[in-house]
């Protein structure tokens, strides 16, 4: 075996050891979740059992009042890490399914893709509208060239790994994908730029006509960014 399959093995491997660790951190994710769940149930279980056997009429006793108002907080703080934990686990899901599509599939150089960045200090993360140009098996990622010019005239290109390379579809391969639906959180291509922001799904094609030509096949998202 040469020194270059060696070497792409272990990228291989590296990646599979990322996708596990992937795994294990959803599988304790939902473990927690559960807990929360099964809390929460009983949180409200004590919460209606009090409404049921008390005259409201009458008024609260205090110290019912007070038990009330704690079952009531610790609802609140269970809801809140239940949201918590469950975006964290839809984001590693994603990282995880990008993972696996990267390993099945290479983006040709010429790719259209959205590609994170690397990480700058005080900066925060940036997707931007980039080209691939390469992907080196040995390192496991992609070359990839931003379609902006910097103060310099020159574009910039990163080496980066295939979870932070979203491929974009061309016109034919959009029109075969499902319809996003409302209140979807989406990756969006911000207008009039080349930068990409998290947005939300507000009326998808079939609901929303471009307002400058009435044809279905010109229709398109109507979105909104969260920064």
């Amino acid at each position: 075996m040469d020194r270059k399959s060696r070497t792409s093995r272990l990228a291989t491997l590296d990646e599979t050891n990322e996708e596990v660790n992937l795994w294990k951190q959803i599988c304790n994710s939902l473990a927690k979740l559960e807990v929360i769940q099964k809390n929460t149930a009983s949180v409200v279980t004590n919460i209606n059992e009090i409404h049921a056997t008390t005259n409201l009429d009458e008024g609260l006793p205090i110290s019912i009042s007070k038990r009330l108002m704690e079952y009531y907080r610790g609802g609140i703080d269970l809801s809140h890490n239940e949201a918590k934990i469950i975006h964290d686990i839809i984001e590693k899901v994603s990282v995880l399914i990008a993972l696996r599509d990267a390993s099945e599939y290479n983006h040709a150089p010429g790719t259209s893709v959205a590609a994170k960045q690397p990480q700058q200090k005080d900066k925060d993360e940036e997707w931007i509208l980039a080209v691939v140009i390469n992907y080196n098996s040995d390192k496991n990622k992609y070359q990839v060239e931003d379609v902006d010019q910097d103060e310099f005239g020159q574009k910039q290109r990163y080496m980066l790994q295939p979870r932070n390379v979203i491929p974009i579809p061309n016109a034919s391969e959009a029109r075969g994908l499902a319809e996003l639906d409302i209140g979807q959180d989406v990756l969006a291509l911000y207008p009039g730029t080349t930068c990409f922001y998290k947005a939300k799904v507000i009326e998808p094609p079939s609901k929303y006509v471009s307002i400058y030509n009435n044809k279905c096949n010109n229709a398109f998202y109507r979105l909104s960014f969260i920064f």
